[in-house]
């Protein structure tokens, strides 16, 4: 009777520790969706485009810098730079998953920490540059519950994910209102 009230008290206890486990990991570390919806190029079709040659400063409230960002060419997709240029935006390590894996636990673990802390935006398109753009930002953090379910759908470490938007005309080079549904601006819920 004692040796299996010691295995129910283990289970519940480790069944307990898992997903604070997967809370704490989801918490501090962050999956970041960064794009900049430019207005200038419309289209039939869309109302606006993905530029090309993108560089951006993140800021907070107080305007203090958070991170700087650069579109990774000729794809066009931004991703923020670590400051450590061993880490970088880790595209570099590409080649070795392992390596690859390492550096983005890095970077993912740095995100966590100035992501949601994210208010506005300096925008650089080409010789366009559009300062305190504000930023829409849509986060999620839905998954820690089930990280550990073995389904292939699921899978992997969890993470809080952000998706951050910024509307510019790069034409006019100026912000734009950002149109009602489209990612409301997150007031840090």
């Amino acid at each position: 009777m004692r040796m299996s009230a010691k295995i129910l008290l283990l289970a519940v206890v480790g069944g307990a520790l898992v997903p604070i486990w997967g809370y704490w990991y989801a918490v501090n570390h962050a999956s970041l969706q960064l794009h900049v919806d430019d207005y200038a190029l419309k289209s039939p079709n869309r109302a606006y485009g993905a530029p090309h040659n993108v560089g951006i400063v993140l800021r907070d409230a107080s305007s203090g810098q958070l991170a700087v960002a650069r579109s990774v060419e000729p794809l066009g997709y931004i991703l923020p730079i670590h400051p450590d240029p061993d880490t970088g935006n880790c595209e570099h390590r590409r080649e070795s998953q392992e390596d690859y894996a390492a550096c983005y636990e890095r970077y993912s673990a740095w995100a966590a920490t100035w992501a949601p802390l994210v208010r506005s935006a300096d925008v650089t398109v080409g010789s366009c540059e559009v300062r305190a753009v504000p930023v829409a930002i849509h986060r999620s953090n839905d998954e820690w519950p089930v990280w550990w379910v073995p389904l292939r759908h699921i899978g992997g470490l969890p993470r809080q994910y952000f998706e951050l938007a910024i509307a510019i005309d790069s034409r006019a080079c100026a912000a734009v209102a950002r149109e009602p549904g489209r990612l409301e601006p997150w007031a840090g819920r």
